[in-house]
């Protein structure tokens, strides 16, 4: 390469503001400039330079910039219809989620009533045990006063 064709070549992809900083590279969406490429000082509008300066040194096409500007169109459409399907997603979301904490209550209520059960049950096998025990017991006493 040519020292003129890097010189260029640095020149198109960084230059400098009156601050001494990198300038933004920026697209322009305007209806007369849409798609065309500028560069501005980086600080908030308050703070800056004013430097502010077109990549290129001529517009676009006609027609480039009504293609352009037609699909931003589409492209800020579709934007908005992802936005509202976002917002469909996280209402489904969070409907579910308060059915899995609604289910997950019932689970917590439904599972103390089964451990309520098991400890009935629980007693009523500790009482037929002792009533086994005790008519075992019976049982072995009359067994040994018959033989006797």
């Amino acid at each position: 390469m040519s020292e003129s064709s890097i010189d260029s070549l640095e020149k198109s992809y960084a230059r400098r503001c009156h601050c001494g900083l990198n300038g933004l590279n920026l697209t322009a969406w305007t209806d007369l400039n849409a798609g065309r490429r500028f560069y501005k000082c980086p600080r908030p509008k308050a703070t800056s330079c004013g430097y502010w300066e077109w990549q290129d040194k001529q517009q676009l096409p006609p027609r480039a910039v009504t293609v352009i500007m037609d699909l931003k169109g589409k492209l800020d459409v579709m934007k908005v219809e992802r936005n509202k399907l976002k917002r469909i997603i996280d209402g489904m979301e969070k409907a579910e989620r308060g059915n899995l904490e609604i289910l997950f209550e019932e689970t917590k209520f439904i599972s103390a009533q089964e451990a309520g059960k098991v400890m009935l049950l629980e007693k009523k096998i500790k009482k037929l045990k002792t009533i086994i025990f005790i008519s075992c017991a019976l049982f072995v006493v009359f067994v040994v006063r018959i033989m006797k």
